[in-house]
């Protein structure tokens, strides 16, 4: 079924069946989709003052300093590796390394190291958010990728910092943040299943076989942000409940003059979803929010061209705090105290979302 189709079914099947309630009714969360979860909407001044936590600063100065050649094996690779290490171990945060070796065309045996961090180990859930942090190998080219994907990983190490406050508040909340900065995303040769992603493909495999992946309600995946043009779609139907929380925050946060912009980066138009870090864990039926911009980065995606000077950090500021908003939402509502079943019409949303995607169907399992 064309993508396209199924966002209309699955829109007018949520508002027929909910009675034209909030789409907050519709926000599943965890594997299979068999969990709900509603937080409490931000009030207006919540939100203004939210919007005054920013440090643009830092955001400029994090970004010159992972927008380098990071081909895995380089100094610089390893350099960005370290500097995003120290910068969350500096804010309280408990960081892993998932380290494994691979085979790669050109380069051989290479190292890979997937980061994961997160700031509460007593969470039971996790809103995990991700970026990849290597850069593409081209012969002979100096590419340094800044919109892929070095202002991701510097959008979500300026949210560690500008939030240090509220998210060490949250420490003992039973719903906890989780980052992932995956390496060897980026194809040495020729793209394909194997050649790719193997970052997150091991990390995937690896919290699957742990029973990690249950304890993920939602994993939001940032790429090629940064453009000053870019443009946001809803690439999954099973999470476009999400996406237009989004698309509302924006909307507020513009209604009361807290964005300076006089455009819409987050726009309810779906678009086919393309391959990136979220496929394996899809493939585990862990929902997925797919946030990789479009139009004007894929210029200069993947050409020297994608350097530090082409980011325009005035429209990246702007989508840091939608995304900031979002995040503190997420976390500010106490959790439900044990999951619950889908009522029979979000089942049955959750089961056309996995149909459109290939997945299996979702069994009706009682979470804990």
């Amino acid at each position: 079924m064309p993508v396209a189709k199924t966002y209309v079914i699955s829109i007018c099947l949520a508002l027929l069946l909910t009675g034209a309630h909030s789409f907050k009714e519709v926000l599943i969360v965890g594997r299979n989709g068999t969990m709900r979860y509603e937080p409490a909407l931000l009030t207006l001044e919540q939100m203004r003052t939210f919007a005054e936590l920013s440090d643009p600063e830092h955001l400029r100065q994090t970004v010159h300093r992972l927008a380098v050649r990071r081909v895995v094996g380089t100094p610089g690779h390893a350099a960005v590796r370290d500097f995003i290490i120290d910068s969350l171990r500096a804010l309280g945060w408990h960081v892993n390394l998932d380290i494994f070796n691979g085979q790669v065309p050109i380069l051989g045996s290479v190292t890979f190291h997937n980061i994961v961090a997160k700031l509460s180990c007593k969470a039971r859930r996790y809103l995990m958010l991700g970026c990849h942090y290597d850069s593409k190998y081209l012969a002979r080219s100096e590419y340094v990728g800044a919109t892929d994907a070095a202002v991701s990983c510097a959008l979500m190490l300026n949210m560690a910092r500008v939030l240090q406050k509220q998210l060490r508040a949250l420490r003992q909340a039973q719903i906890g943040l989780l980052f992932v900065f995956f390496d060897g995303t980026e194809a040495i040769g020729s793209w394909s299943d194997e050649e790719s992603l193997y970052g997150s493909r091991h990390l995937a495999d690896l919290m699957y076989e742990r029973g990690l992946l249950d304890g993920i309600d939602l994993f939001v995946l940032l790429d090629r942000v940064g453009a000053k043009d870019m443009s946001f779609f809803s690439h999954i139907p099973r999470t476009v409940g999400w996406f237009q929380r989004l698309v509302q925050l924006e909307q507020k946060l513009s209604k009361a003059g807290l964005l300076k912009a006089q455009r819409s980066y987050f726009q309810f138009i779906a678009r086919d979803d393309p391959r990136d870090d979220h496929v394996p864990f899809l493939r585990r039926q862990v929902p997925v929010l797919h946030l990789t911009a479009e139009e004007s980065s894929t210029q200069v995606w993947h050409k020297v061209t994608d350097v530090e000077g082409r980011v325009d950090y005035g429209s990246t500021e702007q989508v840091a705090l939608i995304v900031r908003l979002f995040v503190l939402e997420y976390l500010l509502s106490a959790p439900s105290s044990s999951g619950q079943l889908l009522p029979p019409c979000l089942a049955l949303l959750s089961t056309l979302a996995a149909l459109s995607l290939s997945l299996p169907l979702p069994l009706p399992l009682r979470l804990s």
